[in-house]
């Protein structure tokens, strides 16, 4: 898992939703953090897990801008991450710092020392059972644990299942596969001559006419979809950027569309099953009081649109009072 998470963090991504969003999280996604954060107190010490390039550190720094708070926030991930926004961080008075390569379910933290444990789009990736325990141990008595995590039936989901659908059909494989054959069939391009060249040739013509099928099939299917999978825009840089390649560049290129692919398969196929549906969530809070925790508040988020987007759970870890 970690292998392709690593692959889309390093492209730069703030958020989980890729160009989605190109900043960081709005809206409700953003806002329903903020009474939380407006309970930490002085040189508080919080951990968000699944933290990704740290959009959910820099919204608690954002939204603690004008407090005098001094503290901490660790984003841990599995995989290899770093801060989107790498300015130096001189002159702020919360301190973020991200480790990469590091599970939730075995934190590189003291018992009882944290007072904020988060996640966004993150918890749920793991195991959450072994993640809860972990959560408990490292939590102080009193302590916060704020989720916001995949509902099965979001319009997250709900766009991701038809992604994932349409890229799983053998008309994809087919174009890519008429890719090759086009790369092989055109030879080096080196200039207008050639270019006239394969316009008159029978094959080239014949792999063409069958590439514009393909993709007139996958956009009939779903347009959306194949916009979202970025398979169209592959193909126009193929033909387009691309047209001058050698071969053998054009043959690195259809690898580099093939590994994209299996990604961003891999990638939707452990969103689909890491989210929750109302059978999963009701095991999961039945397990929080066994793990020390009382819930204060579950919700489902939802959109302007009244679209859901996500759950949003808030508990707390037990308080013990030592007995006269």
């Amino acid at each position: 898992m970690n292998n392709h998470w690593s692959e889309y963090w390093q492209q730069g991504h703030k958020t989980s939703f890729g160009e989605a969003i190109s900043d960081n999280y709005e809206g409700i996604l953003k806002s329903v953090w903020q009474p939380i954060f407006n309970g930490l107190t002085e040189d508080f010490l919080v951990v968000d897990v699944g933290t990704g390039n740290g959009s959910l550190p820099l919204l608690l720094r954002d939204g603690l801008l004008t407090s005098e708070l001094t503290g901490k926030v660790i984003g841990v991930d599995l995989a290899e991450v770093s801060l989107v926004n790498s300015e130096n961080q001189n002159g702020h008075k919360i301190d973020i710092a991200l480790m990469s390569n590091t599970r939730c379910e075995q934190l590189p933290l003291e018992s009882n020392s944290v007072d904020l444990y988060i996640s966004q789009f993150g918890f749920e990736y793991s195991n959450v059972q072994k993640s809860l325990e972990e959560a408990t141990r490292v939590l102080k008595d009193g302590g916060q644990f704020g989720i916001v995590f995949h509902h099965s039936r979001s319009m997250i989901l709900n766009r991701n299942r038809k992604i994932l659908t349409l890229i799983e059909k053998e008309e994809v494989n087919l174009l890519i596969n008429c890719l090759t054959k086009m790369a092989n069939a055109m030879g080096n391009i080196t200039s207008q001559k050639d270019v006239e060249r394969i316009k008159k040739d029978p094959k080239c013509e014949g792999i063409r006419a069958e590439i514009n099928h393909l993709i007139k099939l996958l956009v009939v299917f779903d347009e959306a979809a194949a916009q979202d999978s970025d398979l169209m825009r592959f193909v126009a840089e193929f033909f387009k950027a691309g047209l001058f390649w050698p071969v053998t560049k054009k043959m690195q290129f259809i690898e580099f569309i093939i590994i994209q692919m299996e990604t961003l398969r891999l990638r939707l196929t452990e969103l689909i099953n890491a989210s929750f549906d109302e059978s999963k969530l009701a095991i999961f809070v039945d397990k929080l009081y066994q793990n020390k925790m009382v819930l204060n508040e579950l919700k489902v988020l939802k959109s302007e649109q009244n679209e859901v987007l996500s759950w949003y759970l808030h508990a707390t870890k037990f308080i013990y009072q030592l007995e006269n």
